[in-house]
């Protein structure tokens, strides 16, 4: 069997109806059903509770300079709970059904690394806003954390049509990420601001949004299904925030490394918002390939795919050479054992997932350096399973210009 969050909840916890990826995207038109912790019960209407709450304003501008909740203007009807305390009874069509949704996606994203983390997150800003606020709609092409607040716009896919973020789970997820990493990770001193920190922040939030979206079974059946069993292939999992069939924010599986973007010591303060985004491209790479790599060598231990097998793609992955293995190496295993695929990718995710939790725990925010988070995860990984994987997780980062050794330092 593979951990499932819904077994976890579903005796006390609070359904919501959730999309696991873009609605526009083919196999995840309609929500699914899900539990997250919440007592079932408990949350008021909104939904809120103790730790945030969603309001949609009649009309309202994103968050800026030094506007900060709580939004105090005229706001729509609250998202209402059915008599039994869940909110999966409201439709997408529903006026609530994008705070229902907001709110369902921040607190299962919360459950997955509190249950890593083993506890509760508090957060950041938690001495000034005891709540966080969530906003489903503001008239904008973006969606942002900020102090105390998520609020989400909408963005157009291949047609023209506007498609509301608060109902992308990826975008939440990552914006979920930012505020999660904060509490985790902490805040740096303006003077000890480094440009790979925010380059960090910017790749583990997507990190995270690309795992918790793999704790949604049909989400794991989906991606191994249209990859046949081969991570390596293009897929849903490695593009992070997709906006149509086409169009995503940012890709997990890429090929960049620290060469191609800005400089680690440029001025954090002169570095844009693309360049940042764009620094955390390599790490975020280096990640991917580590949970690919797990998830193979959880298919050898789980016998679904014999060894041999798995070293010739691991080569031809290597080497961009993917386009010449037989494809069948994994297709013929994955239809003979599907159930095996996906358990060994759900161990591959609660793997990588742990040792990422563990090592962000332990990360220092100021004077913040890429092969300091290298050092930190492999000493996470080396408690965890010894040396095993040491060289496998080094070979990942290593290409990317991720080491132990000195990262390049670019005038």
């Amino acid at each position: 069997m593979r951990f499932s969050l819904n077994d976890a909840f579903r005796a006390t916890g609070t359904r919501f109806a959730l999309y696991a990826q873009s609605p526009v995207l083919d196999g995840f038109a309609e929500p699914e059903t899900i539990y997250v912790s919440s007592p079932r019960g408990t949350l008021l209407p909104g939904p809120a509770d103790d730790r945030m709450y969603v309001i949609q304003p009649h009309e309202k501008q994103p968050y800026a300079g030094d506007a900060l909740p709580p939004f105090r203007g005229p706001f729509s009807p609250m998202a209402m709970p059915s008599s039994d305390g869940h909110f999966d009874h409201l439709s997408p069509d529903d006026p609530g059904f994008r705070n229902a949704h907001m709110f369902g996606t921040v607190r299962r994203v919360l459950d997955i690394w509190e249950i890593y983390l083993g506890g509760p997150i508090p957060w950041s800003f938690a001495n000034t806003h005891p709540r966080l606020e969530l906003i489903p709609y503001v008239p904008w092409d973006n969606a942002h954390f900020g102090w105390g607040f998520i609020e989400c716009g909408e963005g157009k896919d291949d047609q023209g049509v506007l498609r509301p973020f608060a109902l992308n789970f990826d975008i939440l997820a990552h914006e979920t990420g930012h505020g999660m990493l904060f509490s985790i990770v902490g805040m740096p001193q303006p003077e000890t601001l480094t440009t790979a920190y925010r380059g960090f922040h910017e790749s583990a939030s997507d990190c995270i949004a690309m795992i918790s979206a793999l704790h949604f079974d049909t989400f794991i059946d989906h991606v191994l299904n249209i990859t046949q069993g081969n991570l390596f292939v293009e897929n849903e999992m490695n593009r992070i925030g997709e906006l149509s069939r086409t169009r995503q924010i940012r890709r997990a599986s890429n090929a960049m490394t620290l060469r191609d973007v800005i400089a680690v010591n440029t001025d954090p303060n002169k570095a844009t918002g693309k360049q940042i985004h764009a620094l955390g491209q390599p790490l975020t790479g280096a990640v991917f390939d580590v949970i690919a790599e797990f998830f193979l060598d959880r298919l050898i231990a789980l016998k679904v795919v014999d060894a041999d097998s798995v070293q010739q793609v691991r080569i031809a992955a290597s080497s961009d050479r993917l386009h010449a293995v037989d494809s069948a190496l994994f297709s013929i295993p994955y239809h003979a054992d599907p159930k095996g695929f996906a358990m060994a990718l759900a161990q591959a995710r609660d793997m990588l997932g742990l040792r990422l939790a563990e090592c962000w725990r332990r990360l220092t925010p100021d004077d913040f350096t890429f092969e300091g988070m290298v050092e930190t995860l492999l000493t996470v990984d080396a408690e965890i399973s010894g040396p095993m994987n040491r060289q496998l997780i080094l070979e990942c980062f290593e290409w990317r210009g991720l080491s132990l050794e000195k990262v390049d330092n670019r005038q």
